[in-house]
């Protein structure tokens, strides 16, 4: 099985702040199972979410389900936003609650925390339009992400750099 890539935020849009990201196993049916991921799937409060995915970076890897990335290690993929990774995880202070979205989806999908799953059926989060998305991923229609940029200077955060 290829590895998949799951990135994780706090908000939703262009100033969401990315607080980690995950490479391996990463699968609705796996995030589900490992029990500090299911606990940021179903969480209702900014701090919960956030101790849940700092558990999960940890024991993403000691699981060996691929390798975890919190925010001090900086921007781990060679593209500069979450549109080219397969799910996007974020949680929504305003709302209490998490959404999930697909790389260069056009819609967010609520969890349920009495009763998380993922959207089912022909992948109704991603884009309508494949090619266009090869070409352009963060083009319209998708969702809107963040570009990870250095904090202090502004310019784009290349792999690996930390903050």
């Amino acid at each position: 099985m290829l590895p998949n890539y799951t990135d994780l935020y706090v908000g939703r849009g262009e100033t969401a702040e990315w607080i980690g990201s995950l490479r391996g196993q990463c699968y609705p049916d796996m995030f589900l199972a490992v029990p500090p991921v299911r606990l940021a799937l179903t969480a209702t409060e900014e701090n919960l979410f956030r101790a849940a995915v700092a558990d999960a970076l940890e024991v993403w890897e000691n699981d060996r389900l691929g390798q975890g990335y919190p925010r001090y290690l900086g921007w781990p993929w060679p593209w500069l936003t979450s549109h080219k990774s397969r799910w996007v995880i974020a949680f929504a202070p305003g709302a209490g609650a998490v959404f999930v979205t697909v790389g260069g989806g056009v819609a967010w999908h609520p969890i349920d925390p009495h009763d998380p799953r993922f959207p089912e059926g022909d992948d109704p989060l991603g884009p309508p339009d494949m090619l266009a998305w090869l070409r352009n991923p963060a083009a319209p229609p998708s969702v809107p992400l963040p570009l990870m940029r250095d904090p202090v200077t502004g310019f784009w955060t290349p792999a690996g750099d930390a903050w």
